[in-house]
């Protein structure tokens, strides 16, 4: 019993999953509609309803000033762009961010924020 992969079923796998990764394979609930399409290019996103507003200053990772009050944040902080980017936080230190935001509960952390665009700025929060 041969059990090595010859060269050629190598390409013959590669070649499958190059046609499997296509999205013409998807189910249509997965595939991405026209709203999520139109909602991105307008610049709005959906934040969780638990996201707070507040002005974030990134000192020396990982401790931040939210609203004037020092803060730390997790282990796992994640800091979007105005176009979802993720962002480095030591790469903005010292500047004043309007964001929506995220406190982990059982630590009171700063767990995620979102730096927003004038458009989301200009919206009021609950």
């Amino acid at each position: 019993m041969h059990r090595c992969l010859r060269f050629s079923s190598f390409r013959t796998l590669a070649a499958a999953l190059a046609l499997l990764t296509g999205a013409a394979w998807l189910p249509a609930q997965a595939q991405p509609t026209a709203a999520v399409t139109t909602a991105a290019a307008a610049g709005t996103r959906n934040f969780p309803p638990a996201a707070l507003r507040g002005t974030l200053v990134i000192g020396n990772m990982p401790d931040v000033q939210l609203n004037g009050k020092p803060l730390r944040t997790t282990p796992g902080f994640r800091l979007f762009s105005a176009d979802g980017r993720l962002l480095m936080g030591h790469t903005l230190a010292g500047q004043k961010l309007l964001v929506n935001y995220v406190i982990e509960p059982s630590t009171q952390w700063l767990h995620t924020a979102w730096v927003l665009t004038p458009e989301e700025a200009a919206l009021k929060r609950p």
